[in-house]
């Protein structure tokens, strides 16, 4: 059986790239406002970090679903909606750690390793974002699996 949307392409190409924009700069200002906590070795900072895609991507497709299905949302929809909202958010969000780190001059909080050159490294600007987008396109193909089983619709 060949599904046939309600919706529009358009509709499901702005929705899915909106809400990416929105969470990534949701994200950024988390991270910003609270930058001077997350690296407490008691935080809970950063487990709000990953969680709060979760809570975004699961409102996005109830959302998307509540407002432009009316018949059929199949699986690979949902799972495609939620992957193209995460990767944007990641990407734009590792873009903004970068700048943080090397424009802005927010420095690494792990002064624990200031005197090896090594650690130095992993620490750098560059590697700071690329970690942070490595966890998030992980989390989001983790989190699109999940959501994406309880968001399909049949009628």
């Amino acid at each position: 059986m060949i599904i046939n949307p309600t919706y529009t392409s358009r509709q499901f190409w702005s929705t899915a790239l909106l809400s990416g924009v929105l969470l990534s700069v949701v994200l950024s200002i988390i991270y910003i406002i609270f930058y001077e906590r997350l690296y407490v070795e008691s935080s809970f900072l950063f487990s709000i970090l990953y969680f709060i895609p979760f809570v975004w991507l699961s409102s996005n497709a109830a959302f998307f679903k509540w407002k432009f299905v009316y018949s059929e949302f199949s699986y690979g929809h949902a799972f495609l909606l939620n992957l193209v909202c995460g990767l944007v958010s990641a990407t734009l969000f590792s873009g903004v750690i970068y700048v943080a780190y090397g424009c802005l001059g927010l420095e690494s909080r792990m002064k624990i390793y200031d005197n090896v050159e090594n650690f130095k490294e992993l620490f750098s600007p560059l590697a700071t974002s690329i970690s942070f987008f490595v966890i998030n396109v992980f989390l989001t193909l983790l989190y699109s699996l999940i959501i994406a089983i309880f968001a399909r619709k049949k009628n």
